[in-house]
């Protein structure tokens, strides 16, 4: 099952906004975050925890003489304190799960948005300019999400489960057959909206015999196709069928 953070529910004691702390009842909650957060980020400067604080001015919370900090301020701070300058950048990065089930929710997106297009296009509906700019993102996989699925190793036992696929999903994103529909849909919008809000011309040219799979001959050659996406559907399918 994907892991999703859950909405963190108040902490039980009396709310105290931070400007309202007394130096003790802030040293105290620099304290506290120390504790918390001090396995994440082991080499932090002591003088980082309360500075921190001051800048980030999160509500105390007061337990008689105890001081904590709200589940939402620590995930907070946490992604606060991970971009400190004198923390060491990770390279190669680190990907979580949720980061994983974000990049692949966004990548069946853009198969999903992939599929449709045929539809859209064979329908010959006119696309107003917001849905045709739409369609054109969606169409379009993030290089970043791309990343962060190319990043797991799926032919290990360990490797998290994969998504189910799309039925009858051949249709790739980022493909020339995808460049063609949409410039197909552009133009049907555009005879009764005007121009869409984007420039691209569309391909005139499917790949051709012998070209390397991925590249596209015309307007957009040169240009590489996916090789990833849906690959968290094909190749990553391939690779964990392995294991």
């Amino acid at each position: 099952m994907p892991y999703y953070p859950t909405f963190f529910a108040p902490p039980a004691g009396v709310r105290l906004p931070y400007h309202r702390a007394t130096t003790a009842q802030r040293a105290l909650a620099a304290d506290h975050l120390q504790q918390r957060l001090g396995a994440h980020f082991p080499s932090l400067r002591a003088s980082t925890w309360p500075h921190t604080l001051a800048q980030l001015q999160p509500d105390l919370w007061l337990t008689g003489s105890a001081v904590a900090l709200a589940g939402t301020d620590l995930t907070q701070l946490a992604q606060h304190l991970a971009a400190a300058p004198e923390l060491p950048v990770l390279d190669p990065p680190l990907y979580g799960l949720p980061a994983l089930h974000l990049a692949q929710h966004s990548l069946q997106t853009s198969e999903l948005a992939a599929w449709a297009l045929r539809e859209i296009a064979a329908s010959t509906m006119a696309c107003g300019p917001r849905l045709c700019a739409l369609l054109y993102r969606l169409a379009h996989p993030s290089p970043l999400a791309e990343q962060v699925v190319q990043a797991w190793c799926w032919n290990l036992a360990s490797a998290p489960p994969l998504p189910p696929g799309i039925p009858d999903g051949h249709l790739l994103p980022d493909s020339a057959e995808i460049e063609h529909l949409l410039y197909r849909i552009k133009s049907l919008g555009s005879l009764c909206f005007g121009e869409a809000p984007w420039t691209s011309p569309g391909p005139t040219n499917y790949p051709v015999a012998g070209q390397p799979a991925g590249e596209v001959a015309g307007p957009v050659a040169g240009r590489r196709g996916p090789a990833l996406t849906p690959r968290w559907n094909a190749a990553a399918r391939e690779t964990a069928s392995t294991r």
